[in-house]
């Protein structure tokens, strides 16, 4: 099995042991329930920031650099990420990332200042690094096509349920006990986690692909050098900076803009990503239908796509000049828009790199995605100590939905995987083989 006989063996391929039926029910509920511990984590900042910003003394443009900061580890990560998913245990791989991101997350809860915040943040940021590119490598080589989007949508749920309850649960630890109490539970809650994972055995040894010729594991030159990925990358830029604008900004959007109170704003920043949750599963359920009853792949994960960008984009205008009763409806339609582009951007870079570069690809992908998340609390944070507005960041937000149904629908080709590069083989004579 696996989780014995392969974690040992952790320079040995996967793909030589994928499993043939795709990935168990369990496993992607797991997967699903680290996503969602995952983005409790990250979004614990801001939803502690009403309170540890006046605390600690913190200007706007200093939270925008403390939200900003966690991207700037995790995203440049991404490469080495990925190349660490592809060449080692998974099952380790996943547990020392959740042991570093959650020691991080609890070590927050005692912090005294800017600078000591800055660094912990950086250490979380490099902890959830190998979540994207390991999920990648597990979906690609045992999940075949009419189960990725199902399996990606689930994951994808719990990357939206995670800050919707890390915002409700935050929120109302944030309003009984101060914010160092946000940081400590949700820290601690994640490293319980590692219980069940070292438990659940991972995929079996029957390959998923068969017929499938063996190639030889590209490089990233090679991968670099594809046209669709940096279709997909791009795309995923244009779609990533909504939502990280509205996780790392909606809490002191809806307490200092909307004068919601620290109740309201938790129940709300619960509904918006409740609301993407219900998006991403829809989408990965209806377009994995669209496929087994005989749909193009390319289709049924465009449509949702792009639906999705122009959606969100159109909904995020709306939100510019909502009143403040329409604000929070307005927010949960964009994400639930938002939401439906989710499982398809994942599933489309797992189609597209195959079990031999998926996590050298998701690597790139996510480091090109993700710098949404540098630049989109930083924007913020500038744009609103400049104007004294929120409105000009989310019509910044909505001008890019237009740029991603370009990337999507343009630059991005045909769903199919890559055709690397195969492995050589020679024909040798009889007479050959004697010598």
């Amino acid at each position: 099995m696996l989780d014995d006989r392969g974690d040992r063996q952790g320079a040995r391929p996967m793909e030589a042991r994928s499993g043939a039926t795709g990935v168990s029910t369990r496993l992607i509920g797991l997967l699903a329930l680290l996503m969602f511990l995952n983005y409790a984590d990250r979004g614990s900042l801001s939803v502690a920031a009403p309170l540890l910003k006046d605390q600690l003394r913190l200007d706007a443009a200093q939270m925008g650099v403390l939200l900003s900061s966690f991207f700037w580890t995790y995203a440049l990560a991404q490469p080495v990420a990925g190349v660490v998913a592809q060449k080692f245990p998974i099952r380790w791989v996943l547990a020392g990332g959740l042991t570093v991101w959650a020691g991080a997350t609890m070590l927050c809860g005692v912090t005294t200042g800017f600078a000591s915040l800055l660094v912990l943040r950086l250490m979380l940021g490099l902890g959830e690094s190998v979540i994207f590119p390991a999920n990648a490598r597990l979906l690609a080589e045992h999940a075949p096509d009419r189960q990725r989007g199902f399996a990606n949508a689930i994951i994808s749920v719990g990357m939206f349920v995670g800050p919707a309850a890390g915002t409700l649960a935050g929120g109302l630890i944030l309003a009984r006990f101060g914010w160092q109490a946000v940081f400590l539970c949700l820290g601690a809650v994640s490293l319980l986690w590692l219980l069940p994972w070292f438990a659940t055995p991972l995929p079996g040894s029957t390959p998923a692909h068969p017929a499938e010729p063996a190639v030889e594991a590209p490089g990233f030159g090679e991968i670099l050098r594809q046209r669709d990925l940096w279709g997909v990358s791009f795309g995923q830029f244009c779609y990533s900076y909504s939502p990280y604008l509205i996780l790392t900004w909606l809490p002191l959007f809806l307490v200092k803009a909307e004068h919601f109170s620290l109740t309201a704003m938790a129940w709300i920043g619960a509904a918006v990503p409740a609301s993407q949750a219900v998006g991403a599963a829809l989408s990965g359920h209806l377009s994995d239908h669209m496929i087994r009853r005989g749909g193009g792949v390319t289709l049924a994960r465009k449509a949702f796509m792009l639906g999705g960008m122009a959606g969100c984009g159109v909904m995020l205008v709306l939100t510019a000049y909502a009143s403040r009763t329409w604000v929070a409806p307005c927010l949960c339609l964009a994400a639930f828009c938002s939401g439906a582009m989710s499982p398809m951007t994942f599933t489309v870079g797992q189609t597209l790199a195959g079990p031999a570069a998926a996590g050298r690809w998701m690597g790139i992908q996510n480091l090109v995605g993700n710098l949404a998340g540098i630049s989109a609390p930083m924007v913020t944070g500038w744009i609103v100590q400049t104007t004294g507005s929120f409105r000009p960041a989310f019509l910044a937000a909505a001008t890019l939905s237009i740029a991603g149904v370009i990337c999507w629908g343009l630059v991005l080709g045909p769903i199919e995987p890559v055709a690397w590069r195969r492995r050589a083989t020679l024909a040798l004579s009889p007479a050959l083989k004697a010598t």
